[in-house]
């Protein structure tokens, strides 16, 4: 007799990489064309190839900022753990909140209680913050939720090192203390996250965050997949 296997979707949690793909403010555009292509007049006789450039920002699109991006002493995203590129992921909808607004640890753990699920048991925290519907237009760079510094604290304390928002940034205080909590402890964040509004927020998922060995590199683009099972 065959066992039954869990049916699950695939769900794609990254944006796009291309030439007019939006970047924060402060770091340089992406540019992706074809270097060499098929239609080269130097190609032998029935046989062609294509190979693309590519110049990007560490910190462009998906992407999750290793500690050096804050840390002078912080490690580089080449010594990110291969332990912590898959795990347990919950997402928490505070799409409801104004841009400004902060997030706090009150909410955060409400929220985890009345699913039942605890911080032992998670890798990872995703904050939908509602800037996505933004994305492509001028607003999104300056759409967010203040990830409260407390809350990132309280989530490393728990042995959650890793958390993302579907927005440009986790701070935009003057003094990003968000930001510069990587001073203090090692964690990361994925920032320009998308498609959670495609997760469930009544149970836990699987959640995969693969950054490139970039070496000395303040940051990597990540292709973020979720794996959810079908209840």
């Amino acid at each position: 007799m065959k066992e039954e296997k869990e049916e699950r979707d695939i769900i794609d949690l990254s944006r796009p990489i291309h030439t007019h793909m939006p970047v924060f403010p402060t770091v340089p555009k992406t540019f992706l064309g074809i270097y060499k292509g098929h239609s080269r007049v130097d190609n032998p006789p029935k046989f062609s190839t294509q190979n693309n450039l590519i110049l990007m920002s560490d910190h462009a699109g998906t992407h999750i900022d290793a500690p050096v991006h804050f840390n002078p002493d912080g490690i580089s995203i080449d010594q990110f753990p291969l332990d912590l590129m898959i795990g347990p992921a919950v997402m928490q909808d505070f799409s409801f909140k104004k841009s400004g607004d902060y997030i706090t640890v009150q909410e955060v753990k409400k929220k985890l209680e009345a699913i039942g699920v605890s911080t032992q048991d998670l890798k990872y925290i995703l904050f939908r913050t509602g800037a996505a519907e933004f994305y492509n237009t001028d607003k999104y760079d300056n759409y967010y939720l203040e990830i409260h510094v407390d809350v990132v604290e309280w989530m490393v304390n728990e042995g959650i090192l890793i958390f993302g928002v579907d927005a440009s940034t986790v701070d935009s205080d003057p003094d990003r203390a968000t930001h510069m909590f990587m001073r203090k402890r090692t964690c990361y964040h994925i920032e320009n996250l998308a498609n959670l509004d495609k997760l469930p927020e009544d149970r836990t998922f699987t959640f995969i965050c693969t950054p490139l060995s970039l070496r000395g590199s303040s940051a990597s683009p990540v292709r973020a997949i979720a794996a959810v099972y079908r209840t």
